[in-house]
């Protein structure tokens, strides 16, 4: 299933989009929520352009039959991966080059949320975490 281009507003009135497979952000993306609703997506930075800003949301799975943007706790694993040797740092999380930065399934909620912004060529920061994220290496 390939990932929708059909926006839609969540309960807070942002713009969001579902994700359904593994996906490399654009700058069409920027200021649209990526509302992950399938298990075991990676999540890709593109190369760091100053001032380009992403949200990623934990949707959950969709429930059978359930409304846009519905999902259930616990259901959705994200893994976020830089381009190249970036870095991800703020939030208290700092990485590494090329560390990935993971809000995994055992604790992951519907909203969990990771919001970026490319502060120089080289890196992004971390200007919001809801949930519980993490870095790992690769």
């Amino acid at each position: 299933m390939a990932n929708s281009t059909t926006l839609y507003r969540l309960k807070d009135g942002r713009m969001a989009v579902d994700v359904t497979e593994a996906k490399t952000l654009a700058l069409k993306d920027c200021g649209v929520v990526q509302n992950v609703t399938i298990d075991a997506l990676t999540i890709t930075l593109p190369a760091a352009v100053v001032n380009y800003s992403y949200t990623i949301r934990n949707g959950g799975v969709k429930a059978t039959s359930g409304p846009t943007g519905s999902g259930s706790d616990g259901s959705v694993a994200i893994t976020i991966a830089p381009d190249g040797t970036e870095y991800m740092s703020g939030c208290e999380l700092t990485t590494d080059a090329s560390d990935l930065v993971v809000n995994t399934k055992a604790t992951s909620q519907v909203g969990d949320e990771i919001g970026l912004v490319a502060s120089t060529a080289t890196g992004w920061l971390i200007t919001k975490l809801k949930g519980t994220w993490a870095k790992t290496s690769v």
